[in-house]
């Protein structure tokens, strides 16, 4: 039986395509804007576009190489790169595809019972009527999801280990979980929100912008492996998803994209139902918006992994997920994990 030498295993791997994961929602409209308008083939790059189902499933395809490049949150090479809950993998990014675009979601049955609020709902809580624990959905313990219903939890007087369950759930098992009664509420991104309240299960309370503005939601993860075989590639879809970065911002092009979005082969929803997360008046049910800027995958140079947004992600990370290998973060992690100079070289490749 033939048996491949590493050399040949090389030599096989740089000739195939690349196979880019990402999760059904709405933040992954960049990379599908790339695919569906041919930007990654006008590129010179040959990129598989594959669906998978939650963020566990893009973590472990990337680590064990299943995955070359992946949407993934932004902790996420963080958590690789340190072995948590991973086999330790050197996985790093050159780019954050968008910021903000979560909100956290509440039963209406919770409303029924007198919750509309943060305080209310700490109300609710201490005065032990329900028969158990509220639960509340995340994505996953190490994402902006977990950070943001902490930090809004805290806010108004709830301690969310000591008072609450938290459950990891992919985002498409949400609005089930809460039709069925599993979930009180949670933290996801569009369009699981919107479909709940369109749905009658649910109403938002807040969104991730009105939580911590700005804050670096999804990157563009490889492993050190793929970008010391492809380095070139890598550069290249930075530079296309940039540009399809710019068109998810540009409103004259929003119509198309939404057309392009709702296809079943892709987020297989309305348009307008995503249509919700490009306006500036996001609807929270019950009549009430959260206004400005619910996402955003250009402005603000947004698209930059510099180490302030670096840090502020892992401190986060250290504050929600102890963990014994999480430790200080010191410039050389930051740099190591959250590579700036890859985006200035895709940016200005005539100056590197």
């Amino acid at each position: 039986m033939f048996k491949p030498t590493p050399d040949y295993a090389i030599r096989t791997r740089r000739a195939t395509s690349i196979r880019l994961g990402y999760v059904r929602l709405l933040d992954a409209a960049p990379l599908i804007v790339a695919e569906s308008l041919g930007l990654f083939a006008d590129a010179g790059l040959d990129v598989e576009l594959s669906r998978e189902v939650g963020w566990a499933t893009i973590r472990d395809k990337l680590a064990f190489g299943e995955l070359d490049v992946a949407q993934a949150l932004s902790p996420m090479p963080f958590v690789m790169q340190l072995g948590i809950n991973v086999a330790k993998t050197e996985v790093i990014t050159g780019m954050v595809l968008n910021s903000n675009g979560n909100a956290i979601t509440l039963s209406s049955e919770l409303r029924d019972e007198g919750v509309d609020d943060g305080a209310s709902l700490r109300r609710y809580i201490q005065s032990g009527f329900h028969p158990r624990k509220l639960v509340l959905g995340v994505v996953s313990l190490s994402s902006s999801h977990h950070f943001m219903l902490c930090r809004w939890l805290e806010q108004h007087g709830i301690d969310p280990i000591k008072d609450v369950i938290i459950s990891v759930l992919p985002p498409e098992q949400m609005v089930r979980n809460i039709a069925s009664h599993n979930l009180d509420g949670f933290c996801v991104g569009e369009p699981w929100n919107s479909l709940a309240i369109e749905e009658g299960l649910g109403w938002s309370v807040a969104t991730s912008s009105e939580i911590a503005k700005g804050y670096p939601e999804k990157v563009l993860a490889t492993t050190e492996r793929f970008y010391s075989y492809r380095p070139d590639e890598y550069i290249r879809m930075v530079q296309v998803l940039r540009e399809a970065c710019a068109r998810c911002s540009d409103s004259v092009q929003i119509p198309a994209i939404l057309k392009i979005l709702s296809s079943p082969h892709y987020l297989n929803c309305r348009p307008e139902t995503l249509a919700h997360a490009f306006s500036e008046s996001f609807p929270m049910g019950h009549g009430k918006t959260s206004e400005g800027a619910f996402i955003q995958f250009s402005a603000n140079d947004v698209n930059r992994p510099d180490a302030e947004r670096a840090r502020l992600v892992y401190e986060d990370l250290c504050r929600f997920l102890p963990h014994p290998n999480l430790k200080a973060a010191t410039p050389k992690l930051i740099s190591r994990v959250f590579r700036e100079s890859l985006y200035e070289q895709a940016m200005n490749p005539a100056v590197i």
